[in-house]
């Protein structure tokens, strides 16, 4: 037999169809492109099915007609299948110019019934009216067998019944059936049993896929050995997608990474990129708030290189160069440094986690105000020293207020508004660079900042519930940065929030794998904000405060009426910025604003 595999992706259809959250139709348009580039040559693209039986596929026209779409279904030598479920859904395929449907049965009763509500004989009509006008329009159909090994109400599956259903899809013109292990539950044994069982009874091998679930671990291993049993075609999903509604707890289907490692390994050509496979993965993932199901993707993920810096534009700047930091103040708990325009303030009690002491939270409030009105400063960094960034308010025996008398709780609720207000309405661009995990208040002091950068292992945790009290200073900083529902979830939860999961949601910069590369991080962002003035990032920022708080208010409206009549006066760092633009010469911003105010001395 030929040893190549043909894999068969369904990750933007079956992997996303009991996703909850809805996936926006540009993403999945951008995954099936992606998966396209990796060298998939079988893609499961949507399905035409009822808004309300699949709300995630409720745009499954406006991913047919994309142009994108419109141009791979132009190319013949593709395998683009579209699940359908009835004769109307061939109708609205047909009008996108779909080459190949899917149908789908149930070898089983139980899950028929709660499916697609009829039974298994009912079922197979269905299909066969469905594959019988394809067939008509001159279009190509698979076939799909659900729940090979179990049931979720009926229990194990006869492999008569399995039989059954093969043969009638089949005898309706299939040209090929996937087995679909719908629960996750089968082995090896049970994997070899069946194919045998079906081979011995006429049901060529040639016509038969494997699609199979990983919910007790066994999709790969069930994969090689149906390999070694003659099957040649097998379904799965990027970053193993998937799940079953009728079935709680099944998980997504085998992922794609792993099979094509796994077959790249044994010497077996699949005609798809792992590296950039593994990239799509690591992308729909992130896109979806979740971590990859693959663990070859994950593996090999890790090994990649990170991506250091944002491709912003950065002037004359070169990527090599470096900042000289000196020590200009210490006190206890804190050490601050500068570089040029840029300050950095480390937290520097790292035995209790950097803890918010009365002390240092009093030194933080000064150092940011005073940083706030030096016109040579333009960025103010705020990070750690330790293995945490900071674990919040100082809970210790003789130093928290937490139950002590109401004066005492007056006092701490008056320093910290002030230090996230004080830090929230700095005129400079502030900057957290989160060197390990934040707890509680720690949380707040990084989301008040403008920009968060991270290391991988920097978790954020709401932790305060878990102690009987609740986020009160720092939550309108979170939810602001957050969104409500988010916040909500992880202050009811107080579980650790993961930088991959911030990332996706657009509220971390960037993620570093070590503190080293964090370092760098940092350096390469705050040379490239050199190309933007002091003056304009502040309007910037009183910009975004006015939306956030007056947003649509007349209060908003006079906030931009008088920033567009600040920025447009003579003289203005505005008035220079575009002199020099139209002179075709960049602006060093830094410089600017230093011998600016040398100039006023």
């Amino acid at each position: 037999m030929n040893p190549n595999v043909r894999i068969v992706e369904v990750g933007p259809r079956d992997g996303l169809q009991n996703i909850s959250q809805k996936v926006p139709t540009n993403i999945k348009i951008d995954l099936i492109c992606k998966l396209y580039d990796t060298g998939l040559r079988a893609i499961e693209i949507t399905s035409v099915v009822s808004p309300k039986a699949v709300p995630q596929l409720s745009d499954c026209r406006d991913v047919l007609k994309s142009s994108l779409i419109q141009e791979l279904l132009q190319n013949k030598s593709l395998r683009l299948p579209v699940l359908i479920p009835n004769i109307k859904g061939i109708e609205i395929g047909s009008q996108y110019g779909i080459s190949e449907v899917a149908v789908f049965i149930s070898a089983t009763e139980g899950f028929s019934k709660a499916n697609i509500n009829c039974t298994v004989d009912e079922g197979i009509a269905r299909a066969r009216s469905v594959a019988q006008e394809a067939q008509r329009r001159g279009l190509a159909v698979r076939g799909y067998v659900s729940c090979i090994f179990t049931d979720p109400f009926d229990g194990p599956t006869s492999p008569t019944a399995v039989l059954k259903a093969v043969n009638a899809l089949i005898g309706m013109g299939c040209y090929e059936i996937s087995l679909g292990d719908t629960l996750g539950v089968g082995s090896p044994s049970n994997t070899r049993k069946l194919i045998k069982f079906l081979d011995n009874n006429g049901v060529p091998l040639n016509r038969l896929a494997g699609h199979f679930h990983d919910t007790y671990g066994q999709a790969v291993a069930n994969v090689w050995e149906a390999y070694n049993c003659g099957i040649r075609v097998f379904d799965s999903s990027v970053a193993g997608l998937g799940g079953c509604p009728f079935a709680p707890g099944a998980k997504g289907n085998v992922a794609t990474e792993d099979l094509v490692y796994m077959f790249d390994k044994a010497g077996i050509e699949t005609g798809v990129d792992l590296s950039k496979l593994v990239t799509t993965g690591t992308w729909i993932s992130q896109k979806l708030s979740m971590q990859t199901g693959s663990r070859a993707g994950a593996a090999l993920a890790s090994k990649s290189k990170p991506e250091n810096s944002k491709n912003i534009e950065t002037g004359a700047l070169s990527a090599k160069a470096s900042l000289s930091w000196t020590c200009v103040n210490k006190t206890d708990g804190l050490l601050v440094h500068r570089a040029g325009a840029n300050l950095k303030i480390t937290m520097n009690r790292p035995k209790n986690g950097n803890a918010l002491t009365v002390t240092m939270i009093n030194d933080l409030i000064s150092t940011f105000k005073e940083a706030g009105k030096d016109p040579t400063l333009s960025r103010i960094v705020i990070t750690g020293t330790g293995k945490f960034f900071c674990t919040g308010m100082d809970l210790g025996k003789n130093s928290t207020p937490v139950g002590a008398d109401v004066s005492a709780a007056d006092a701490q609720f008056e320093r910290l508004y002030q230090l996230f207000e004080t830090i929230d309405t700095c005129p400079k661009v502030t900057i957290s660079c989160l060197n390990g995990p934040a707890f509680g208040g720690g949380v707040g002091l990084a989301f008040t900042c403008d920009i968060r950068l991270c290391i991988q292992s920097a978790t954020v945790t709401l932790s305060e519930a878990k102690l009987g009290l609740c986020p009160a200073t720092i939550s309108k900083y979170v939810i602001r940065e957050w969104g409500i529902p988010f916040s909500r979830e992880a202050m009811l939860s107080s579980r650790p929030v993961s930088p991959t999961e911030l990332k996706a949601k657009g509220v971390i910069f960037d993620v570093a794998d070590d503190a080293a590369s964090l370092d760098k991080l940092l350096t390469t962002l705050l040379l490239q904000l050199r190309v933007t003035s002091s003056d304009a990032t502040r309007m910037c920022k009183d910009l975004v405060r006015a939306g956030w708080a007056h947003g649509g208010q007349q209060e908003q409206a006079v906030v931009i009426k008088q920033l567009f009549q600040d920025m447009m006066k003579p003289g203005a760092p505005g008035d220079y910025g575009v002199k020099e633009f139209q002179a075709g010469r960049k602006v060093d911003w830094d410089e600017y604003h230093k011998n600016k105010s040398r100039s006023k001395l």
